[in-house]
């Protein structure tokens, strides 16, 4: 029986220790990234996409589960803009941005999901592939928890608790990227661009087989038209550039008052977790104890036996009923981070940005203007020469 009872204990313990997230302590620094990447024999370019934020498509459903869905919106564009500062930082890559979609084509195209994030904890499950359609990073998910010990340090003054999880993305992009035959990937994009621009012309430039391109007939670098593809290529480069300065003007306003709801979300959420653990681990615990007292009782004739289960039960019974004060303790934590999520909405509504392009005025959020700017593409291209025309964004 004895034996029993510590096995059931042990069984506890293990349960109640566990932690779901880990904090990322292998990645490398800016430094060894840049030197680790110095071996490529180009720098490709980055388009991330905004990040999808693990909505569930109903506000009030979300709501209902602990989500604020304007907050976590909000970080979809954030932690894309924090990804692309990372990447630039490695000085790995040559032009970095973030877009609203997957269809601007580009080198390298990265995808993410935000699975969980309350401050305490990020979950980011990435995808990234080359423009050949070859995966880079696939369905890998990026755990990082931080603790209040990094805002307590003065030498992290400034930095970004879950930077690390950045760093590791961009690691891995490196290291797969150092196996691959780069020129390769940079005229893919070239082409596939060109294709889009005029499918007739480049038809037989690229072979396509399951999501997978390789090159067929390549023109040559002075064939006039491809040159005009180039030329809008370049344009598009430039367009992208120019809609940066929205996403980081829009993670810039809200960045002093995101770290103060990270780090006062950061409390709660550990509070939280640690009143849920308790909470289990008591009424675990609890039940174990009046079953082990349940089969003592039945199994003995000993008295002493007998009044030794009558005071498990009683032990069991007192740590149920405590369980259920820390269970509303958690309540109470969780309602903190709604309420401060809650807060936060009024300040990261869409901004309406108007752009000039000749005689194109683009309107709307940036999606509106991305998908609007995709639809004049081919007007540029047939109204482009073999020279590259002045061109200029107001």
């Amino acid at each position: 029986m004895l034996k029993n009872i510590t096995t059931l204990f042990a069984l506890t313990f293990i349960l109640i220790s566990c932690e779901t997230t880990a904090p990322i302590t292998n990645s490398m620094t800016y430094e060894e990234l840049e030197l680790d990447a110095s071996t490529m024999s180009t720098k490709l370019d980055i388009n991330i996409v905004e990040l999808d934020p693990g909505l569930s498509g109903s506000d009030e459903v979300d709501r209902e589960n602990g989500l604020w869905p304007e907050l976590r919106r909000a970080e979809a564009r954030r932690f894309a803009v924090k990804m692309m500062r990372s990447l630039n930082e490695t000085n790995a890559f040559a032009n970095v941005a973030v877009t609203t979609n997957a269809e601007f084509l580009t080198d390298i195209v990265i995808e993410g999901t935000i699975q969980e994030s309350n401050g305490e904890d990020v979950h980011l499950l990435i995808n990234a592939k080359d423009s050949t359609g070859k995966p880079i990073i696939k369905n890998k998910l990026y755990k990082h928890r931080t603790s209040e010990y990094f805002y307590q340090n003065i030498r992290n003054k400034g930095k970004d608790p879950f930077d690390v999880v950045y760093r590791s993305i961009a690691g891995d992009i490196i290291k797969e990227l150092k196996k691959r035959d780069l020129e390769e990937i940079e005229l893919v994009t070239d082409l596939r661009f060109a294709q889009k621009l005029n499918e007739m012309e480049f038809d037989e430039s690229l072979d396509v087989e399951n999501g997978r391109y390789s090159l067929g007939f390549v023109p040559a670098m002075n064939d006039p038209m491809f040159i005009r593809a180039q030329n809008v290529q370049l344009k598009d480069a430039q367009f992208k550039n120019e809609m940066q300065k929205h996403y980081i003007s829009f993670t810039d306003t809200m960045d002093e008052s995101y770290k103060i709801w990270q780090e006062a979300a950061l409390t709660a959420s550990k509070q939280k977790r640690e009143a849920q653990r308790a909470a289990a681990g008591k009424a675990i615990l609890g039940a174990l104890i009046v079953a082990a007292a349940a089969s003592s009782s039945s199994s003995s004739d000993n008295y002493d036996y007998s009044a030794g289960a009558q005071t498990a039960a009683l032990l069991g019974a007192g740590l149920i009923a405590s369980a259920v004060g820390d269970a509303r303790e958690a309540k109470v934590h969780e309602s903190t981070i709604n309420e401060v999520s809650k807060s936060f909405d009024g300040e990261i509504a869409p901004k309406v940005v108007e752009m000039e392009d000749l005689q194109v005025k683009l309107e709307g959020n940036i999606q509106n203007q991305f998908d609007q700017w995709q639809t004049i593409l081919v007007d540029i291209y047939e109204s482009e020469s073999s020279q590259t025309n002045e061109f200029e964004i107001l």
